[in-house]
């Protein structure tokens, strides 16, 4: 193990080496294995250290932030140069039933237990950092600065010009939900309703708990979150679903396999379809992290980007062409997006 420690490994291969270490290390020592991946970034500055140093010299930008305190303090005392598995609980609370659940700013997430914590440990910074810390602003000079540190980087972008962030009243696509975590955040936001498309039947059901969840705390002023069990594409029909006990990392493209356990067939739709059958009237945010699958789930959404010009957060990471491929269709769809890359997301705007 101690060859792991304090990022002696290259960012470019932290992935691959811990899938393939995940499921030759017992459950206990898993939370131990995520903590020796911390993310360095080329200067050796590491996420913790970037945000103590942004409480000391910048203290405007996270005076909003109601656990500025215990934040500060937590950062004070990780060890670990990545948000580390204890983090989020700063905002964990009990529902009136004793559960407890998560409450980040309104969106209502459950509490994760055995490998789920896990993989949460490794996207929670990505959905909810900028809006728990930095009241939910996302200035292109700041997200360049963190994204690095991140795992894959926030999900909004806005400088003079350009907003993609999530707005009260917008109907938001989530394509690749998960356990609904960026659903929760868009309903926290006030998303007027968020589409969840989930295809695997373990994490479709955490994604509906994360649902009902939200849909209890509408009269605090949360959106509705829609599970759907199926998979956006480039076409109707089925196909098979590959899943590793990784599942941070399930995905339909079959050369996308890593370490795979079992493959499950789902069913595929495209965007338009969907949107059409269901008779939405316009959408306006799409978020998508598919492994690999967003080529794809843009060519069947060519109707919605000419007609609705939605905003976008894509995930750019899992080809190396991704970047050109994703804006080529894009902009083949509607020429009028305008679009920004940061190091493992675009975003796209009409606005």
């Amino acid at each position: 193990m101690d060859i792991f420690k304090k990022g002696f490994i290259k960012r470019a291969s932290q992935n691959q080496l811990l899938r393939n270490l995940w499921n030759r290390v017992p459950y206990k020592e898993r939370f131990k294995l995520c903590q020796y991946f911390s993310l360095y970034g080329e200067s050796g500055e590491n996420l913790t250290k970037a945000l103590i140093d942004i409480f000391k010299k910048e203290p405007w930008l996270v005076a909003q932030c109601d656990k500025k305190d215990e934040v500060l303090k937590f950062l004070r005392k990780n060890k670990w140069g990545h948000i580390s598995p204890e983090f989020p609980e700063i905002w964990l609370q009990k529902n009136p039933d004793g559960k407890c659940v998560f409450n980040f700013n309104g969106a209502i997430f459950p509490y994760l237990k055995d490998d789920f914590a896990i993989y949460f440990y490794f996207i929670f910074a990505d959905t909810f950092l900028f809006s728990l810390i930095f009241n939910d602003k996302y200035p292109a000079e700041l997200v360049k600065r963190l994204e690095k540190l991140m795992g894959e980087g926030p999900y909004g972008y806005t400088d003079e010009k350009f907003d993609v962030t999530v707005k009260a009243g917008d109907i938001v696509i989530d394509a690749g939900a998960w356990a609904g975590d960026f659903s929760a955040y868009a309903a926290g936001r006030s998303a007027e309703a968020v589409y969840a498309f989930e295809p695997t039947s373990e994490l479709f059901e955490k994604l509906c708990e994360t649902a009902e969840l939200n849909t209890q705390s509408i009269n605090g002023g949360g959106g509705k979150i829609f599970p759907i069990k199926k998979a956006l594409s480039k076409n109707e029909g089925e196909t098979e679903f590959f899943s590793s006990n990784f599942s941070a990392s399930n995905t339909i493209i079959e050369n996308r396999r890593e370490a795979v356990s079992f493959a499950e067939k789902i069913k595929i739709t495209t965007l338009d379809n969907f949107v059409h059958q269901e008779n939405i009237k316009k959408v306006d945010f799409i978020k998508a992290d598919i492994e690999g699958a967003e080529r794809d789930m843009l060519k069947g959404a060519y109707n919605v980007l000419k007609e609705f010009a939605p905003k976008l957060a894509l995930c750019t990471y899992h080809f190396p062409d991704d970047p050109e491929v994703l804006e080529g269709l894009i902009k083949a769809a509607n020429p009028n997006y305008r679009v920004v890359h940061i190091s493992k997301k675009l975003f796209a705007s009409c606005k």
